[in-house]
Formats: structure tokens, C-alpha cells, sequence
């Protein structure tokens, strides 16, 4: 087959540092490659995967150059689409305008918080031949209710997040992610104070509003030789870091579409303790691979539990349910499905487990 990705061109694919969803982006791609399958992908100038690139760049701020932009933008879409056999778009909705003028099936996958203004311009936009995919069940429980949806997980490329047996002595807890209060790493240094175990926090201060107020008020004050900041970690540093961990941390305090660094940590082997947001209860199998929690409280006791979970089954659940190659399956079972239904209509479990507006 012949497809076009779309992805956005605020980093390049892969990522040379942060960057989730390109990373997903750049797998995907290699994915459809090694079946068989040429990829077209349009993104960041720096970009190097696929078969074809076609570089585009983010609008600015200034209106009339992103007026040009996204004009220019739909006009490469349609050159790319032209003898395309399916289009997968992991960007904003809007670089779907040209792609949803042509008979050429659509796959619209989200990556965040799912706007329902977003979503019902592209249902308005076309009824058929339009599939729409969510990373969790979570992610779309607000507008489940519109459109066809099925949900594909994100996936880990093992080889990278390699299987660690037993972790480094003497043992810590990690906690990886950005430093705000919806990621919860205050919650996680009341745990280590409470269980008196070492704690290494990874991560960087966030530039959002508050978010260095927040690191102020309620991290560096806790900061000790046991509760140590180590600040951002490249992909080599994140392996060790999550490899040689008893559990890692994930006190989630939002409803996170998927907490991809839950599905790494598995796939070292380590075990998850998370609070019951978001995706988490998709992700962990309470009491088999980490488990949920309500509040600091139940974070201690499991804690005290975690040796009671085996690595190894971890590591093995991981590549059931979170490889790279089940989430490239499960994407061209979204085409496959919509090709041969092209109403597409919702089916009866997810793969891989269960007003008139321009969006802006």
C-alpha cells in the first residue's frame, strides 16, 4: 500500500529529544515499512523516516504568515494523497482539510485531551471512510458517543527498554515525568518520606504558568541525599534510570490519555504503583504488573508489597499488550476494518484489549 502520514512539524520524527508522540510516529512508520508498505510522511524538516519525506513547517504567530502556511500545508497533502491508498494523521484535525475533500479513507488519531469542537468539524467534514483512533479507552470516554472509534495503545520498542532482573542495590523508587502538580511528584516524595526509601525524580521544571512556583513550594524544600532530583535523562540515562528501580511512581493526578512511561517501565521489568487516572487501570494489572491506588496511603502499603511482583511477568505483559509491532497491527486493523466497512461501524471491543467551527 501506499500511505501518507501526517504528523505535526513542531519536532522532527523521530524526536532528537522530547517528543512522544513523534517517537510513536517514527515506530509506526518503521512499522509499515517492514510489512511491506510505502510510507510518506510529512513533518519537520529534520524528519528521517519513511520512504518519502515531505517537509512542512508550524504555523507562526503572525496571521498572515500562518494563513500562507496552512494554505501551502494543504496543498502538499493533496500532491502526497493523490495516489494514496490511506492516510493516518497524527497532527491537528485541521491538516485533515484537504484529505477529507478526496474519497481516500481517513485515520485520525489523538493524541491528547480530545476536543469536541475538533471532533465534530471532522464528523461534519465527512461520514464515510473516517476512522477515528484513541490511545485509551479513558481518552475518549467523553465523546465515545460520536463517530467510530477504536483504540490502539501505544507501543514500546523492547529492544530499546531492555528486560533488567533485579534492580540495583540498594533499592529506590523513580518518579519520571514533568514536575507539576498534575503529574504528581509531591504525592510521590510523601511516599518516600513514609516509606523511608531512597527516591530519584527525573524530569524537567515545567515552563507552563506555575510551574516553577511549583517546584519551588513543593519539591526542591524536600530535596535530601534520599530524595534526589536528577533532572531530565536522555534515552540511554531513562533505561538505567527505570531498569534499576523496586517500582517506579506514577501518581497521576489528571486524566492522562496514556502514560507511555508506564508501558517503559514494564518493559524493563520494573513495576508500577499509580493512582486510578486516566489510562492507568488499562496499563496495570492490579497486583500482576504494579498497582492502582486511591491516595498516598494505598501508594505506601503496595510499596511494601512490591516485591511480591514478579519482573519477569512484567516484561512479558509488556510485549503482549504494549510491543511496537501490536500497536502497528492494530493501526492496519483500523485501515483493513474501514476498507472493507466504510461506514465503519464501532466495533464491539478496541483492538489491543478492549457546531459548524474550524477547530483552531
Amino acid at each position: 500500500m501506499n500511505i501518507v502520514v501526517i504528523a505535526d512539524a513542531r519536532l522532527p520524527v523521530p524526536p532528537q529529544h522530547y517528543g512522544g508522540t513523534e517517537r510513536i510516529v517514527a515506530m509506526v512508520c518503521r512499522g509499515l515499512q517492514q510489512r511491506g508498505h510505502h510510507v510518506t510522511l510529512l513533518a519537520h524538516p529534520d524528519s528521517t523516516e519513511g520512504d518519502r519525506l515531505i517537509p512542512h513547517q508550524p504555523p507562526t504567530q503572525a496571521y498572515a504568515s500562518r494563513a500562507y502556511r496552512k494554505l501551502w500545508f494543504q496543498g502538499l497533502s493533496l500532491a502526497a494523497i493523490h495516489k494514496a491508498d490511506v492516510v493516518y494523521n497524527f497532527g491537528r484535525v485541521d491538516y485533515l482539510w484537504a484529505a477529507l475533500k478526496t474519497s481516500v479513507p481517513v485515520i485520525a488519531r489523538f493524541a491528547n485531551d480530545i476536543r469536541e469542537t475538533d471532533l465534530r468539524w471532522l464528523l461534519q467534514q465527512r461520514s464515510q471512510a473516517l476512522a477515528l483512533i484513541s490511545i485509551s479507552d479513558d481518552q475518549r470516554r467523553h465523546v465515545s458517543h460520536l463517530g467510530n472509534w477504536t483504540t490502539v495503545y501505544n507501543g514500546v520498542e523492547g529492544d530499546r527498554f531492555p528486560f533488567t532482573s533485579r534492580p540495583a542495590h540498594p533499592g529506590y523508587l523513580a518518579f519520571l515525568g514533568r514536575l507539576t502538580h498534575n503529574k504528581g511528584v509531591h504525592l510521590a516524595i510523601q511516599v518516600a518520606q513514609k516509606t523511608g526509601l531512597p527516591l530519584k525524580i527525573a524530569g524537567n521544571i515545567s515552563d507552563e504558568p506555575g510551574g516553577r512556583q511549583y517546584f519551588e513550594t513543593q519539591v526542591q524544600p524536600y530535596l535530601s541525599d534520599t530524595i534526589e532530583w536528577v533532572g531530565v535523562v536522555d534515552d540511554a540515562q531513562k533505561v538505567s534510570f527505570l531498569g534499576n528501580a523496586k517500582a517506579l511512581l506514577f501518581p497521576i493526578q489528571w486524566h492522562e490519555p496514556f502514560g507511555i512511561v508506564m508501558a517503559e517501565a514494564l518493559s524493563c521489568g520494573t513495576p508500577v504503583i499509580a493512582t486510578r487516572w486516566g489510562s492507568a487501570p488499562e496499563v496495570i494489572a492490579h497486583g500482576r504488573t504494579g498497582f492502582l491506588c486511591n491516595d498516598v496511603e494505598d501508594m505506601v502499603q503496595a510499596v511494601q508489597q512490591i516485591d511480591r511482583i514478579d519482573r519477569a511477568h512484567c516484561r512479558s505483559e509488556c510485549d503482549r499488550r504494549f510491543s511496537h509491532d501490536r500497536m502497528v497491527d492494530g493501526y492496519l486493523q483500523v485501515y483493513h476494518r474501514l476498507v472493507q466497512d466504510p461506514r465503519c461501524l464501532p466495533p464491539p471491543s478496541s483492538w489491543m484489549g478492549k457546531r459548524d467551527s474550524t477547530p483552531s
